[in-house]
């Protein structure tokens, strides 16, 4: 049977869950990078990708801000999710908090 790990650390702690689907695992990733940034809103997810994210600024501010809206993201596949959370998860690269997250797959044996 295969699992997906969602494994990472926050100021030196480990943290770890576990998700019998692959989008789950994908879920709770973004789920996880959003509360870290703050991003509640359309307004958040703005400011935090103009703040973190220069590089994409239109003209100094940017018109649309990555996925954000967990009620929106169930809807998705697999591969959307994966695409938001490589977003937003670059945001995270250079943190002083020392956060890294990542999800991998493994087999459980009985």
């Amino acid at each position: 049977m295969k699992v997906w790990i969602l494994h990472g650390i926050y100021e030196g702690e480990l943290f770890c869950s576990s998700h019998l689907t692959e989008k789950g695992a994908a879920l709770a990733a973004i789920a996880d990078v959003l509360e870290l940034l703050g991003v509640e809103s359309k307004e958040d997810a703005l400011a935090v990708m103009n703040n973190l994210n220069a590089y994409r600024e239109t003209d100094g501010e940017q018109t649309e801000p990555f996925e954000w809206n967990q009620e929106k993201m169930q809807n998705m596949t697999r591969p959307e999710l994966w695409g938001i959370f490589q977003e937003w998860v670059q945001l995270t690269w250079d943190n002083h908090m020392g956060y890294q997250i990542d999800v991998a797959p493994k087999a459980l044996e009985a």
